[in-house]
């Protein structure tokens, strides 16, 4: 048998084997999320009634609470790294720099338990220390760097020239970015908004310090729940943490496989520049 064969069916079963134990996973939390109770060494909770959902997803009750933390945390990080981070890509493309590489890294290279702590005394003085505000700030910063990194591979020379060609052809920086900028970085940016997202609402380490018990996300409500040893809400929470998850990978895999590519930017372009041209000479 070729060594390519053997390889992809090697690869094939790698890929099968983690998808089966990821939905054991799945079906193990659904299966104790849909009872009440559960004594050791039974694989059932005591009681298959639901319990935890009709309590999980009541008015009031705090899992709901966390998630529309959760909600609000994520989607406004997403928002505010994905948007700081193509404006900063974009200015230090030209910059090579070591220090200025080293400054986009250091929020990876500290624990974030440790940053956490060592804002702490800066988010008191700020009065922002157990807010929703301060944890917005800081989960920012973190995203906001990830969010440059991962831009800064788009602007390239490839880039430039297309800036270079629509501002040729008399594009103000409206154009620029209508036509070279945005159809080049589309699917990088649906990438990176989904992932910085997922950043604050998979994060424990931040808020857990800068929020201080104040601000209670649904990371921050699973712990809290193994922690009482409540096993069936605590899968509940899980799930609701795993979906987001989930439905990003899923949300990423498609959008890699339908980014434009190069020429037919380069191709919209031209046919937009040429219909803008004929209306003009008419």
């Amino acid at each position: 048998m070729p060594d390519g064969q053997t390889s992809t069916r090697g690869s094939r079963v790698l890929v099968r084997s983690v998808a089966g134990l990821v939905l054991s996973a799945i079906i193990v939390l659904l299966v104790l999320s849909a009872g009440s109770g559960w004594t050791f060494p039974h694989l059932l909770p005591d009681r298959m009634d639901a319990g935890p959902w009709r309590q999980g997803l009541t008015t009031g009750s705090s899992l709901l609470r966390s998630l529309f933390v959760s909600l609000a945390l994520s989607s406004m990080v997403g928002l505010i790294s994905t948007t700081t981070g193509l404006l900063l890509a974009r200015q230090l493309r030209q910059s090579n720099g070591p220090f200025v590489l080293y400054f986009l890294y250091l929020p990876f290279i500290i624990s974030p338990v440790i940053a956490g702590i060592c804002l702490y005394d800066l988010m008191i003085r700020l009065h922002l220390a157990g807010t929703f505000m301060g944890v917005l700030l800081i989960q920012s910063v973190f995203a906001t760097s990830f969010a440059t990194i991962y831009f800064r591979s788009a602007f390239n020379h490839r880039l430039q020239r297309l800036e270079e060609l629509v501002r040729t052809l008399g594009g103000s920086r409206r154009t620029i970015w209508r036509h070279a900028v945005w159809p080049q970085c589309r699917g990088l940016i649906h990438i990176c908004l989904v992932q910085t997202a997922l950043y604050s609402w998979l994060d424990y380490g931040l808020v857990s310090v800068i929020g201080g018990g104040q601000v209670i996300p649904v990371t921050v409500r699973l712990f809290s729940l193994i922690r009482e040893a409540s096993t069936n809400q605590a899968a509940l929470a899980s799930l609701v943490l795993l979906l987001p998850a989930i439905l990003g990978m899923l949300f990423t895999s498609v959008v890699r496989y339908t980014q434009p590519t190069p020429v037919s930017i380069a191709q919209n372009i031209a046919v937009r520049t040429t219909d803008r041209g004929s209306r003009d000479d008419d």
